[in-house]
């Protein structure tokens, strides 16, 4: 069960921050110097993004685990296929003006006899997670790794001042990890690790279907079948509409199925995250039985949703095709879009 941080842990984490503020360095490094800090408690590696260079915004962004660290490279390579505010899990501390404060962001800083003054220097410390909406409650943990990793990445800015780019090494994927041994005074001491990256989880093994195949409910489905013939695209999609049913909202999920010679959305819903696979299973089988008809081929724009829909499309006969491009659901998905706002 997570815990919540202590006074103490909070005032060590803005302390660790206003280090990293007076380092500076994103002076010399860029977001694409990543680097990353194992977490001596839980022994997850956190890989820091230093931001600030553009002059823009300023501050570091942890992405945790294989999976953290893929988001962070598509994202520099232009190759992230939705936003990074539904994908992302990473702590982030930035430096913001008052305004962009949370209420209980700016409590705290009162609690702890804390002040800041002028643009971009109040600290915000963020989770976020693929889903959610940025979040500023932390749990201990969280808040202790936070700090440890603000003071590491001071100290290998400091030591990559002047070689920057020795941060990077195309050749061997292979990235500089700081990371906690027992030093011989019984402590532990913090060194240098040059290691490759884990397999993100979700390429070790592929996902179960995404509801129990009702047998009896496919085969009654497949009986009532009068017509079959066209295509229908699917898909789904985080949309940018909060929903707070407990204390931290989410961005939920829509999954579409749109006929593509007509452009009409045959069947939507929205459902959170963790759910938007068995959604989708249930509108097409739903579909199905509704309209007693099954196209010729089944269009989905991306792996998660083949992942869902395949076994229910083999069980139902239909072939499921992946394409790069969905035309009527493109248009019926900006139309949804801008209908919710």
């Amino acid at each position: 069960m997570s815990t919540a941080p202590t006074k103490q842990q909070w005032k060590e984490l803005y302390e660790a921050a206003e280090r990293y503020k007076e380092a500076g360095i994103w002076r010399w490094l860029s977001n694409g110097h990543l680097f990353g800090v194992r977490d001596p408690a839980s022994g997850e590696i956190g890989y820091c993004c230093v931001f600030g260079n553009g002059g823009e915004m300023f501050g570091l962004a942890v992405y945790m685990g294989a999976e953290g660290l893929r988001t962070i490279v598509d994202m520099l390579a232009g190759e992230l296929d939705e936003d990074p505010i539904f994908s992302q899990h990473c702590l982030l501390f930035s430096l913001d003006d008052r305004a962009e404060l949370d209420p209980a962001e700016y409590k705290r800083i009162k609690q702890l006899g804390l002040s800041y003054r002028g643009k971009k220097s109040w600290p915000t410390f963020r989770l976020h997670e693929p889903g959610y909406m940025p979040w500023p409650e932390l749990t201990s943990a969280q808040v202790v790794y936070f700090a440890q990793a603000l003071e590491q990445a001071v100290l290998v800015g400091q030591a990559f001042q002047h070689n920057p780019d020795g941060l990077i090494d195309g050749d061997k994927d292979v990235y500089l990890i700081r990371e906690t041994r027992p030093s011989a005074e019984g402590e532990r001491e913090w060194y240098d690790a040059w290691l490759a990256p884990e397999a993100p989880q979700s390429e070790e093994r592929r996902p179960a279907a995404a509801v129990p195949l009702n047998e009896l409910r496919i085969a009654k489905a497949l009986k009532g079948v009068r017509t079959r013939g066209g295509v229908w695209e699917a898909d789904s999609f985080y949309m940018a509409m909060p929903i707070q049913e407990e204390e931290r909202p989410f961005y939920p999920k829509m999954t579409l199925i749109v006929d593509q010679s007509t452009g009409q959305i045959l069947k939507f819903a929205l459902s959170k995250g963790v759910e938007a696979a068995a959604a989708a299973a249930e509108n097409l089988l739903t579909l199905v039985e509704e309209q007693r008809m099954l196209p010729q081929e089944l269009w989905v724009g991306s792996e998660a949703a083949g992942d869902a829909l395949l076994p229910l499309a083999e069980a139902l006969k239909l072939e499921l095709l992946w394409s790069p491009e969905l035309p009527a659901l493109s248009e019926a998905r900006a139309a949804m879009e801008q209908r919710f706002g």
